[in-house]
């Protein structure tokens, strides 16, 4: 299955795996009880990654967070469902469509060792497609991904991709049927990785549609946290920086102040060390200074994008390269800023730092509120024990070929566990 067809199934399907942004405020309705004992817990938890098993294993703190993180994508879905979404028409043959690919999944890895088993045969498919409402199903299950994908919408799809769309979702759909005749939709651990998948779809669906437009943060509330923290204002930082900078200059030592002072995080720990650069690989401004500096000199404050650069240039050396000299510095730095910025990666304006302060302290209080309404009839065990991973262990990722490929979580988002071990 190539890359493309994927990308239809996963968008028909419409899981988002992320769900960094879950909150609102409204009234929920209570849904009915959630209990994931100790031995569920242990079940989703083995299914995690293998550094996340790792650290689950031992460590008493991840596994509470985890319940934690399970607790949570659970009250959002089920704040989802007191909203109706779980009824809508698109959403419901969402929902089905992931049962169906977990139980066909599950009956598949089942018949991987079967003696004498029967692969499902491109017949069976057909067959499939010719009963009432089959037909049908499909076209709704491309409408569904083009209104998940808009880079899709309006597509025209060859003739031999659509062959290849057609035949994974109705391999899917004969797995399920065999699964439930095979008694696998009656096994726990399918049970809770159908309910997390549900759950995911859920919350994202309410998340993006709903959610997140309430977590931006106005231009008054970001006016109001800036003032509450004159760190984030330029002049502040400027004044800071001259201090730090008399201090460099009176003789302190340069890597100590680093430490103390320096907001860049790829190398406040190592005194400032930026290493060996050349031309090219700094911002212009701080580029300019470092390399009009001789070896053991103070710049005077530097302003770019990312702040205010205190630099101490080290060594310098002349390198040959493609045949060239390419003329090097070995410098420290010092960066004055309102945000975690560094010359290497992109730039936040204390504008931006405040703004994503302000959203970040909006979701919180979001998801503690939703939790707050659904929570009580939703209880995790948080007394579960985790397996070891053995070394270099090889875990499943996500669905079979025929199912939907999780996609990765965007940095800095908190991507909720996956479903029970398969």
């Amino acid at each position: 299955m190539n890359s493309t067809t994927k990308a239809w199934i996963a968008a028909g399907v419409g899981i988002v795996f992320s769900i960094g942004l879950i909150a609102w405020q409204v009234k929920a309705s209570r849904g009915a009880a959630i209990n994931l004992s100790p031995d569920d817990m242990t079940q989703i938890a083995s299914d995690q990654a293998p550094q996340t098993r790792q650290r689950l294993a031992t460590d008493d703190a991840a596994r509470k967070d985890f319940a934690k993180n399970v607790r949570e994508l659970l009250a959002v879905a089920e704040e989802a469902r007191s909203k109706g979404i779980a009824y809508r028409p698109d959403i419901k043959r969402q929902l089905d469509l992931v049962r169906a690919l977990v139980i066909g999944q599950n009956y598949q890895l089942s018949q991987r060792d079967a003696p004498g088993a029967a692969p499902i045969s491109d017949a069976e498919i057909d067959a499939l497609f010719k009963e009432p409402g089959q037909e049908e199903r499909f076209k709704l299950f491309l409408q569904d991904a083009q209104a998940h994908n808009p880079q899709m919408a309006g597509q025209q799809i060859p003739d031999e991709q659509m062959k290849e769309i057609k035949h994974q979702l109705g391999q899917a759909l004969v797995g399920e049927r065999r699964g439930i005749a095979a008694g696998i939709d009656k096994k726990r651990s399918v049970e809770l990785q159908i309910m997390l998948e549900q759950a995911r779809l859920l919350a994202s669906t309410y998340a993006q549609e709903t959610l997140i437009p309430n977590t931006k943060a106005t231009e008054p509330e970001i006016d109001a946290y800036i003032a509450k923290h004159p760190e984030l204002d330029d002049k502040q930082n400027r004044a800071k920086a001259e201090d730090v900078l008399k201090r460099a200059r009176a003789g302190e030592d340069f890597a100590a102040l680093a430490k103390e002072f320096s907001t860049d995080p790829g190398s406040k720990d190592k005194g400032g060390d930026l290493g060996w650069f050349g031309h090219g690989q700094m911002v212009p401004e701080f580029e300019k200074a470092a390399f009009a500096l001789q070896p053991g000199q103070i710049s005077d404050l530097v302003e770019s994008q990312f702040g205010f650069h205190i630099i101490k240039v080290e060594e310098k050396r002349t390198e040959t390269k493609d045949g060239k000299p390419e003329e090097q510095v070995h410098a420290r730095h010092i960066l004055i800023a309102a945000g975690a910025t560094n010359p290497f990666g992109p730039p936040k304006s204390p504008r931006d730092t405040a703004r994503d302060a302000v959203e970040q302290d909006k979701e919180k209080k979001m998801l503690e509120e939703i939790v707050k309404r659904q929570g009580s009839h939703i209880a995790i065990a948080e007394n579960f024990s985790v397996p070891v991973p053995p070394p270099q262990q090889q875990m499943p990722q996500g669905f079979p070929p025929g199912g939907p490929q999780p996609p990765t979580a965007a940095p800095g988002s908190k991507a909720p566990p996956k479903g029970g071990k398969r």
